[in-house]
């Protein structure tokens, strides 16, 4: 007897456990549920026979009911592929979405054409969904669908799982509504911009900055602008997909990865397997995927993996040695490792590799036995000042030895100290070569040199330009010091007159008009000047008085009748000129103060999380910093090792 019409959905099953364990009794049983006697042949009606669902209950230990629907809803999937398969060009997407409804794991299923591009692909899935009020980031293999590109071009194929992000009204909208916009990702390469042009002009060392380094924390200079720019939004796309990840909003986390690994994609291979950027983001998607109960999305998966171990074992070595050789807490970063051989054992259980599956959760559960934290011994470290952080991090390197830890954790703080001196003065050097300029052969200062001028007691301005006239030759540059000290200093305030015109560097007197303190003006009157005079000269060189005072003299040495070569002759002009000038640069640095304000409320805003980075070098003691990203806890790691030895177990691969 047949059982009664289902009207089963995704949305209402979705026990995918059982579903694969009752595919391989069909298609052994050569059971096809979309012909007759399973459907009707001339309306299509469901007719699963209940003799049928018990035999297959009796097999798979399953309830009546929960077998009937696994087995209504393999029959209603494999109508909807018979279906699309009579359109070429028709395929059927699985639609996951966020915020939408209270049930995470809902989907739907929709048939669009192959041709079709991004936007109506959007623009359906807003009709499914009823979200027209919203707009809507879309995912596919961790990666972004493009809006312009069809989904033929963007390798989109039947039966693929989209995610779909309702922007509006999601964390990323809540976060960029503070700098006025509705993008966070858009706002987000806006600030690795701004970081971007720090680092390239370096010449104020207050502004936040973002330096690329290597595993020693040593800034990678070798590189092209386009692939410097794209490495920096990367990086800062993963940072802040991050900061969602420890929120576990695994979505808006997962829509920020796509973007950064568009960005990493644009940079070669050599650089993306030199350092452990792009293996850490391929860990974190596919982490993403199974946290969403994703890791369906087999082939994108595997892939990522393979990708994450490959850079891995380049970056690190095998068994860690070139991490050992560099840096002393390279068993630490065992944590990584733990993850990926967990994820690696869950991507092959699911693809039915089960032998693979037990070998590398073997070594995933190892792995964490190992990085295992005793939590006494985290006390007793904390009790004598660390932080937690630090603790559990010095016992991880040290293998569980409280002496070898504490050794680790005084190592580590002075390293970052070094680090911290370093940046300081490799800002101080920048600061100064900016300020000085260039040799007459186009070289930088050379601030050693510089130094070493100065200690013997030249100023420092004749200094830098005795080495710019000498090209950095510190013999030559002395001997100038030497000889010609008068003309050095004389050449250097007026190289420093310039210089200050040009950036618009301050001045005594930047508001464009006269401060006058009631004593000047006299002073000058009692040498022969007429008031107006005196308001002139002091306006032309911005109220030194000594200066004012030595053009009033020359004035009074050549005769009035020479108008020609007579410095007074268009006086009120030159002042005049000078009043504006110095307006014009009080506007312009206004307009550079307003547009430093805009670039750091965008940096705090937007990259909170990636500037934490920053601030470590000023707290050596702090918690976070730009290697949290080892400081794993491992309690979710361990629950899902926990759950997939479960599963091993009773599908007989482990005793």
């Amino acid at each position: 007897m047949a059982g009664p019409s289902l009207t089963t959905t995704i949305e209402e099953f979705n026990n995918k456990e059982l579903l694969d364990r009752i595919r391989p009794l069909l298609q052994r049983d050569k059971i096809r549920l979309w012909e007759a006697p399973y459907t009707d042949a001339d309306t299509g009606a469901e007719n699963i026979p209940d003799e049928l669902i018990e035999s297959i209950c009796a097999e798979v230990g399953c309830t009546i009911e929960q077998t009937r629907l696994a087995l209504s809803y393999l029959r209603r999937h494999a109508l909807e592929k018979l279906a699309s398969k009579k359109r070429t060009d028709l395929i059927t997407l699985k639609i996951r979405s966020s915020g939408v409804s209270k049930n995470k794991n809902d989907c739907i299923n929709i048939s669009i054409s192959c041709q079709s591009n991004g936007h109506e692909l959007e623009k359906l899935i807003q009709e499914k969904l009823n979200l027209h009020d919203q707009n809507l980031k879309m995912i596919c293999s961790g990666r972004m669908i493009q809006l312009n590109e069809s989904l033929q071009k963007q390798n989109i194929h039947t039966n693929t799982t989209i995610l779909v992000l309702a922007v509006p009204k999601s964390a990323i909208a809540s976060a960029s509504a503070d700098v006025q916009t509705s993008n966070l990702i858009q706002a987000v390469k806006e600030a690795t911009k701004i970081l971007h042009d720090n680092a390239r002009n370096a010449v104020n060392s207050s502004q936040y900055q973002l330096r690329i380094t290597d595993q020693q924390g040593r800034e990678l200079t070798a590189l092209s602008d386009d692939e410097r720019r794209s490495l920096m939004i990367a990086m800062t796309l993963h940072e802040k997909g991050r900061s969602f990840l420890r929120q576990r909003d695994y979505l808006s986390a997962l829509s920020l990865f796509s973007e950064a690994d568009n960005e990493f994609r644009q940079c070669s291979s050599q650089m993306l397997n030199s350092v452990d950027n792009w293996g850490l983001l391929n860990l974190d998607i596919v982490w993403c995927y199974l946290c969403m109960q994703n890791v369906n999305d087999l082939q994108d998966a595997a892939e990522r993996l393979m990708r994450c171990d490959t850079c891995f074992v380049k970056v690190y070595g095998n068994s860690f040695q070139r991490l050992n050789a560099l840096q002393k807490d390279g068993k630490g970063h065992m944590v990584l490792f733990v993850r990926l051989h967990l994820l690696q054992a869950i991507v092959a259980y699911h693809a039915g590799r089960k032998i693979d599956a037990k070998n590398l959760l073997g070594m995933a559960e190892e792995e964490a036995r190992m990085m295992h934290v005793d939590p006494e011994k985290l006390t007793q470290i904390m009790l004598m000042g660390y932080t937690v952080t630090e603790a559990r991090r010095g016992l991880r390197s040290s293998q569980g030895n409280i002496d070898q830890a504490v050794e680790f954790i005084i190592e580590n703080r002075r390293v970052r100290e070094e680090r911290l001196r370093e940046e300081r003065a490799r800002e101080e050097e920048e600061r100064l070569q900016n300020r000085y300029g260039h040799t007459q052969n186009g070289q930088k200062i050379n601030i050693t040199y510089l130094r070493q001028l100065e200690s013997m007691g030249y100023p420092r301005r004749a200094c830098a330009e005795a080495l710019k006239q000498a090209n950095n030759r510190l013999e030559e540059a002395s001997e100038m010091l030497l000889t010609n000290i008068d003309t050095l200093v004389t050449v250097s305030r007026l190289s420093a007159d310039d210089h200050n015109d040009d950036d618009g560097g301050a001045s005594s007197n930047q508001e464009g008009e006269l401060i006058d303190d009631g004593t000047l003006i006299p002073q000058l009157v009692a040498l022969g000047a007429e008031p107006e005079q005196a308001r002139a000269l002091l306006e032309i060189h911005d109220n030194r008085l000594d200066r004012a005072a030595e053009e009033l003299l020359q004035k009074f040495r050549n005769p009035i009748g020479t108008t020609t070569d007579n410095p007074m002759s268009n006086l009120f002009e030159r002042a005049r000129k000078i009043v504006e000038k110095r307006a014009a640069k009080r506007a312009r640095l206004d307009e550079k103060a307003a547009a430093d304000e805009h670039n750091r409320t965008t940096l705090e805003t937007i990259v909170p999380d990636l500037l934490r980075g920053n601030r470590q070098l000023e707290d050596i003691n702090g918690d976070s910093g730009p290697d949290d990203y080892l400081d794993l806890l491992l309690d979710e790691e361990e629950t899902f090792i926990r759950e997939y030895r479960h599963k091993l177990i009773n599908d007989g691969v482990i005793d």
